[in-house]
């Protein structure tokens, strides 16, 4: 195995891992995983808009992330009862760039999350982005980009983290 696949395998791995957090609502675990600078953004409309200038679905620094975590923890998210249950399948992971020693790089994916609620499910895919900082294995995200298909369109209570 050659270093650019070692290094695939391993975001292979950590993007599997923050995936498994998420739908088993390991949040405190999840949010772990990203630097205290970290920018969690889902655009709408447009995948390479500016977020101060445009809506955004979501566009979380960490402490937002953190309010948005407690209120899934706080019995108040009444769109969370019951809670939905998530699977996210990640594939097609991409190295984009990567420096000399694998530290840190940009990798892209595929997602696809299905959700079940209320007796009825539904389907998001998404084409993601992260930029993984720190030292391999034990990356950190100091940016994920959820760029959703539907991000244009009315969108269904998405009240869970994407």
């Amino acid at each position: 195995m050659n270093a650019l696949q070692e290094l695939r395998a391993d975001a292979e791995s950590f993007l599997y891992r923050e995936a498994r957090l998420l739908d088993t609502q390991r949040f405190e675990d999840w949010l772990d995983l990203f630097t205290d600078d970290a920018t969690y953004w889902v655009p709408a409309g447009r995948d390479d808009i500016d977020p101060a200038r445009h809506v955004s679905i979501i566009h979380d620094d960490k402490a937002a992330m953190a309010r948005r975590v407690k209120r899934l923890r706080s019995g108040f998210a009444f769109a969370q009862e019951p809670a939905s249950r998530l699977h996210r399948i990640v594939s097609n992971v991409d190295i984009v760039d990567a420096d000399a020693d694998g530290g840190s790089c940009e990798v892209h994916c595929m997602m696809l999350l299905v959700e079940l609620a209320r007796h009825r499910q539904t389907m998001h895919s998404a084409h993601c982005e992260f930029t993984l900082t720190g030292s391999r294995p034990q990356w950190r995200i100091r940016r994920k980009k959820v760029n959703l298909l539907r991000n244009g369109e009315a969108l269904e209570c998405i009240s869970y983290l994407l």
